[in-house]
């Protein structure tokens, strides 16, 4: 059987063969930068395990990326909206304390999720995603305890105990949100960006299709938890099934790159045509996070995915409140999410599938069109025509979204330091995230109706619309002259 034949039956063997290999390989992964991605591949590292597997490795890779996108769900809101009643009970405060507490420790993360992402490029996905995983762990045993902690300070401390609580309650946030949210995400979607090229865009629909269900279905098992456990026993069980399932699987598979592992980025694979890899290459470029964020494109890009982190964990975060305006009840406004999630997988598939060959630019437009039309469905939420638009742009605009955040930064600034960039990027992420149920609670305070946010949404898609369309600037996955010889220019 030849290599490429072998690569073919790879969901059959990949499994077995890669534990056979990597058991009793070098418990210290290779530096990332340790030498320039152009560099030639040393002896040493053509000696790699990994290297010898009749496989390509990336596809182990999108395995456990996908199982790391998962285990963030403890840090995401979702996950953590679980135990937002259980909570405030414990901890003697109101929801509106929690819910600013979530905001503070959620910004906080925002502010150092950047070094997350240099400390990325520095040690590696497997040090990171091992680090992460322990204390994304240990933070959600302290939000179990966090009703005795706060009530103990309390107790020797002469502040007042509601101020007590919510500091408690706001560094547990800033903890699970950090290292789940931010750091387990980071990791997961930069380590698969870098162990892909031209196909990227695939395997990022892959990932999608695991990772879309798996966020819908997660409250169900995590309420079952609860009901059999309680609130407390769940968060233990979160945490065991982390550091006792998910942490041998980041020592064992996790590598950063396939230079580090003495590859070539898709080794194997058949190879592209000259018409190809001039829509779906990287930037031949290597930008770090200094240059990127002298780009105008690296921010109305960050803006672009930054909003709907905003408008998307606000709607999430206020459903119950937003279809209660018009009459639907809590059981069936959460029904929404499951056609949502159906929606949010083909858009994303098939934004995958479209990213591999068109301009990045003329995907962004199309995100940017599918986020107005979520927003000014808001605005006519109640209608027939505005709720059937919303639930079909909210899930296009998602999938979207979950395929941007991964392709982007490689096709636009490269791959060397993307750590770095995915980092600061997540940044803007995270806070958008953080305000948006802020806002959204503010506008509804002030007009008496979430309606206001769809009105000031759709009118700042349009100006990230406007704004994108006129951006000039030779997009370095299309920048191959017509001899097949790259252009280094870019404006």
């Amino acid at each position: 059987m030849t290599y490429r034949e072998t690569i073919s039956h790879f969901p059959l063997c990949c499994t077995t063969q890669a534990i056979l290999a990597l058991y009793g390989d070098s418990a210290k992964e290779p530096q990332v930068q340790s030498e320039p991605i152009a560099d030639v591949i040393s002896p040493r590292h053509a000696n790699s395990r990994i290297a010898r597997l009749p496989f390509y490795y990336g596809w182990v890779i999108l395995v456990v990326s996908s199982i790391g996108i998962l285990a963030s769900i403890p840090g995401q809101t979702m996950g953590v909206s679980a135990f937002t009643d259980h909570l405030i009970e414990a901890l003697g405060i109101s929801r509106v304390a929690v819910s600013s507490a979530y905001m503070i420790g959620t910004l906080i993360s925002s502010l150092l999720t950047p070094f997350a992402g240099m400390f990325l490029d520095r040690t590696g996905a497997r040090t990171t995603g091992a680090i992460a995983t322990i204390l994304l762990s240990l933070f959600l045993v302290f939000l179990a305890y966090s009703g005795h902690i706060a009530s103990s300070l309390a107790s020797i401390v002469a502040i007042p105990a509601f101020i007590i609580a919510s500091v408690v309650a706001a560094f547990g946030f800033l903890g699970i949100r950090f290292f789940g949210q931010g750091v387990i995400t980071i990791v997961s979607r930069t380590m698969l960006a870098k162990w892909f090229g031209p196909r990227r865009g695939l395997v990022v629909g892959l990932m999608g299709v695991v990772t879309a269900f798996g966020f819908s279905y997660a409250p169900q098992p995590l309420h079952a938890l609860i009901g059999r456990w309680g609130w407390m026993g769940a968060l233990f069980i979160l945490a065991l099934l982390l550091t006792g399932i998910f942490l041998p699987i980041v020592l064992v598979f996790f590598r950063s790159d396939p230079e580090s592992c003495g590859m070539t980025v898709e080794q194997g694979m058949a190879p592209l045509s000259l018409a190809q890899q001039k829509r779906q290459m990287d930037s031949e470029r290597e930008f770090t996070v200094g240059e990127a964020r002298k780009q105008l494109r690296f921010w109305i890009m960050a803006i672009a995915l930054g909003y709907w982190t905003l408008f998307g964990t606000a709607f999430t975060f206020h459903i119950i409140a937003i279809y209660g305006e018009i009459g639907i009840g809590a059981t069936d406004a959460v029904k929404i999410f499951l056609p949502i999630s159906f929606i949010s997988v083909a858009a994303q598939f098939i934004g995958s599938w479209l990213s591999d060959r068109l301009p990045i630019k003329a995907i962004f437009l199309a995100f940017g069109a599918a986020m107005f039309t979520t927003s000014a469905s808001l605005a006519i939420l109640g209608t027939k025509f505005g709720d059937i638009t919303l639930l079909v742009s909210y899930g296009i605009a998602n999938g979207m979204f979950s395929m941007l955040s991964v392709v982007t930064w490689p096709k636009l600034f490269g791959r060397k330091h993307l750590g770095a960039i995915s980092g600061f990027a997540m940044s803007i992420l995270v806070a958008g995230s953080a305000i948006g149920p802020w806002l959204f609670s503010v506008g509804s305070t002030f007009t008496g109706s979430y309606k206001i946010m769809g009105y000031a949404g759709a009118a700042a898609c349009m100006i990230l619309i406007g704004v994108m369309a006129c951006m000039r600037f030779v997009d370095p996955a299309m920048a191959i002259s017509p001899d097949g010889k790259k252009r280094t220019e870019t404006r």
